[in-house]
């Protein structure tokens, strides 16, 4: 301990105090001749020793107190005694920083010391890993690409309520329900793979909007396998002064699931192809986007639904390393479905969804995400939720 050392220096010194006023004595002693009062020198050098050591004993005592009192303290105040700082002080800069315990998120308990593993029900995260939550979550939000060399794999479940006062004397209600796989794969020339196979659930009621409450009069259930959604995209310039991140995108659909199934309509059996462009602007803490789309619905059957212009802003905080949070507002302009090429009246519109979300760095390279949806137009869900995991790795040979 850091006192310990004090107190032999001061011991040190007083020795070599000491062995300077024997040498002082001595020399007197040689350059004079002797005289009757020899016995008064030895008893003079005596007394100077002896006082030598009361000082050095009571130095000894001051340097004991202080330092119980500044390990009290320090015990006190970080949780530990004053040995191991001082001696966590005393490695060198790169054992220090393994000797120092890791960060553990907030909320969880302290990793278990004996095994040096973390304790039940808690998990740690390396700054590498937690300072990249922001670019994760724009990645897995469509934002940013996977860098060359990895891939990330994201289940996702979302729910979606739609009210539909479209019939004459009913009301239409579906519950939407979609588990889905999705696959991000970088590329060299920063550029990224996509692929998407959903799972759809319907549940369609019908209620008779004339009776007080209503009552139903139908319920019919529906599910299938979705459509494949494939696509490419790349990073074609870098932010730098005012302009920003520009990338592009392109997406087709392949019709692989049904239409209906027990005459519920699923969302699927559709060719689509979709362009897109998306701007990013960073002004830390926060981040914000931009992107314009149309995707252009080719007929099947008798029934072609009609085309679609995107918008879509939004904006990014990182609330802490390991935590973001985000608004984004989403604007489809939809042109009237046909089938057997007459236009459906009242089929297109404007649906506007109010997205929140916020997304957490879990354990080393798993990001979880929950978006809550806020329908703001007639054609939109009136409500949604989604929840989704994302797991990056590298890909060897890449």
């Amino acid at each position: 301990m850091w006192w310990v050392k004090l107190r032999a220096g001061l011991v040190s010194i007083a020795v070599i105090a000491t062995v300077g006023v024997l040498t002082t004595l001595i020399e007197g002693a040689v350059a004079t001749p002797a005289e009757p009062d020899e016995k008064n020198t030895v008893q003079q050098l005596a007394s100077e020793i002896q006082k030598r050591d009361a000082i050095i004993q009571q130095l000894i005592r001051r340097v004991d107190a202080l330092g119980e009192r500044i390990g009290d303290r320090l015990s006190s105040s970080a949780g530990g005694s004053a040995s191991e700082h001082t001696e966590l002080a005393a490695l060198e800069p790169e054992q220090a920083a393994e000797a120092s315990p890791r960060r553990v998120i907030p909320g969880t308990s302290t990793p278990d010391q004996r095994s040096g593993r973390p304790a039940p029900g808690q998990f740690d995260v390396s700054d590498g890993d937690a300072e990249r939550a922001l670019e994760r979550t724009l990645i897995a939000t469509g934002n940013l690409l996977v860098p060359a060399g990895f891939a990330e794999i994201e289940p996702s479940f979302s729910y979606a309520r739609r009210e539909i006062p479209t019939l004459v004397l009913f009301n239409l209600n579906r519950n939407e329900f979609v588990s889905a796989l999705t696959a991000r794969i970088g590329l060299p020339w920063e550029t990224q793979l996509e692929a998407s196979l959903p799972y759809n659930i319907a549940e369609e009621q019908i209620t008779n909007a004339f009776t007080s409450p209503a009552q139903e009069v139908s319920t019919r259930w529906g599910n299938s396998v979705g459509d494949v959604t494939l696509g490419v995209a790349k990073t074609f310039v870098h932010e730098s002064g005012w302009i920003p991140d520009l990338l592009g995108r392109i997406t087709y659909e392949i019709p692989s699931g049904p239409q209906t199934d027990n005459q519920v309509p699923l969302p699927s059996h559709f060719h689509n192809l979709g362009f897109s462009t998306t701007a990013l602007k960073r002004q830390d803490p926060l981040v914000f986007v931009a992107t314009a789309g149309y995707a252009k619905a080719f007929q099947m059957g008798q029934i072609e639904p009609g085309n679609q212009i995107k918008f879509q802003v939004g904006a990014f905080l990182g609330t802490s390393p390991e935590t973001t949070l985000r608004s984004v507002l989403q604007q489809n302009f939809l042109d009237d479905t046909k089938i057997r090429d007459t236009r459906v009246p009242g089929s297109g519109g404007v649906q506007s969804v109010l997205n929140f979300g916020g997304s957490s760095i879990l354990y080393r390279n798993i990001l979880l995400d929950l978006q809550v949806g806020v329908g703001l137009t007639n054609l939109a869900p009136k409500y949604s939720v989604i929840l989704s995991s994302t797991y990056r790795f590298g890909v060897p040979g890449m």
